[in-house]
């Protein structure tokens, strides 16, 4: 798992990209962390650029939901692509989270990252 931060006013945005799978528990387990300390009320996770999910990696983007519901946080997962989306239809989680379905845009140029 490759991960990038970043922190606005109102939100903190994490991109996570190459592979999430059980190796990465204790990696993800300080991203939960980092989520706490924020301090901010929305949580992008951007999985635009995320190759590769397992069962403990949906069950890791689970754990984040939980830890969001229980201290009034919105959670959104954004630009899942290929298998990662296939996964998240077929376990349905749509009805669990909030998924945005667009392209990264750059704030500075308002161009699409590819």
């Amino acid at each position: 798992m490759r991960l990038e931060t970043s922190l606005s006013k109102d939100s903190f945005e994490a991109g996570i990209s190459d592979k999430l799978t059980s190796a990465d528990l204790s990696k993800f387990r300080e991203l939960l962390s980092e989520i706490k300390k924020s301090a901010r009320k929305v949580v992008v996770i951007d999985l635009a650029n995320l190759d590769w999910i397992d069962s403990a990696g949906l069950g890791m983007l689970i754990l984040a939901k939980e830890l969001a519901k229980k201290d009034n946080l919105e959670l959104v997962l954004r630009s899942p692509k290929g298998h990662v989306k296939s996964l998240l239809e077929l376990g349905r989680f749509e009805k669990i989270f909030t998924i945005e379905d667009y392209p990264r845009v750059s704030p500075i140029s308002n161009r699409k990252i590819e």
